[in-house]
């Protein structure tokens, strides 16, 4: 079995308790694992998050995120006499581009960045000088704020494209009939065939193939949405958001744009060509819900169905 632990599983895991007290149940779950052939992988989104936060102005954020990571890194990491390694589950741009194409991710590179930041930072290997690790650091959290502003951007191009060029965050707020046509399409999943076609041009735009909308492509469209229905679902909390005119999501830095993070990572754990038993360990409820209505709990956990699993 694999498992992919969310940001927030990482802190919950390790919330109140000392540097050894995390090593303790590091090494509880690592014993649980050998038994029972289980694979924690390495998933970069949550890593990001946990870098994004190791220099926070809070203490108590700051020391709950740089244990996160600590317990992230042992989990997730295998060594040998000479070699570090870890198995990772990349972001959603490569996960579509290996996906349609079967193509090797071109961004490998700035993962594997992130994967020996994050070493660096829980000390398995040398570190840096500390203003280039903090830049590093700093670096991260732009990419982060870099790939929501990505997907925000689509959505702020298709209000355009409906008020003559302009973003209006608005738009739908005081247009009674618009605004029920909008929720109508919604509903029977016409804007979300609009999403997946956006995600299937996206992973042709990556690696510059053409787009041809023929009826091999729109069979591709239909098969994306069956086999990753729950980020969809997901896709659309986001879109009710804009139906409603809720402005304040025009700001990158609005909280509801995260849900590009769950995203991404919901992604990650429904890529899997070789069809082993994988799952997304997640306590947010509408991740829960999405992969509910989509007919996959068998590939979700909850934080207790975790600790259950590893006897802590």
């Amino acid at each position: 079995m694999d498992l992919i632990l969310d940001t927030n599983i990482y802190r919950n895991l390790v919330r109140n308790l000392t540097d050894n007290q995390v090593f303790d149940i590091s090494n509880k779950i690592k014993q649980k694992c050998r038994q029972d052939n289980i694979t924690l992988l390495f998933p970069i989104n949550s890593a990001m998050e946990l870098i994004s936060h190791f220099n926070d102005e809070s203490e108590i954020e700051k020391l709950e995120c740089r244990r996160a990571l600590k317990l992230l890194v042992d989990l997730s990491t295998k060594h040998s006499s000479a070699h570090i390694h870890v198995d990772f589950i990349p972001p959603l741009n490569a996960i579509l581009e290996r996906h349609f194409f079967g193509t090797e991710d071109k961004h490998a590179k700035i993962y594997a960045k992130v994967i020996t930041l994050a070493q660096m930072l829980v000390g398995n290997i040398e570190a840096e000088e500390q203003a280039d690790m903090d830049k590093y650091i700093q670096t991260v959290r732009g990419q982060i704020e870099f790939e929501k502003r990505e997907i925000r951007d689509n959505y702020e191009d298709y209000l355009k494209s409906m008020n003559n060029g302009e973003a209006d965050w608005e738009y739908f707020k005081n247009k009674k009939q618009l605004r029920r046509d909008y929720f109508h399409k919604l509903k029977i999943g016409r804007l979300s065939f609009l999403v997946a076609q956006s995600f299937v041009d996206r992973a042709h735009n990556i690696i510059g193939h053409p787009i041809v909308k023929d009826q091999e492509y729109y069979d591709k469209v239909i098969k994306f949405m069956q086999d990753f229905c729950p980020a969809l679902v997901m896709n659309e909390l986001l879109l009710e958001n804009v139906g409603h005119g809720v402005e304040a999501i025009k700001d990158v830095a609005d909280g509801r744009w995260n849900t590009i993070i769950d995203i991404s990572l919901i992604f990650g754990a429904l890529y899997n060509p070789k069809n082993v038993d994988r799952r997304l360990v997640t306590e947010e409820n509408n991740i829960h819900s999405s992969f509910d209505s989509c007919g996959f709990q068998n590939k979700i956990l909850s934080l207790d169905q975790f600790r259950a699993l590893m006897g802590i």
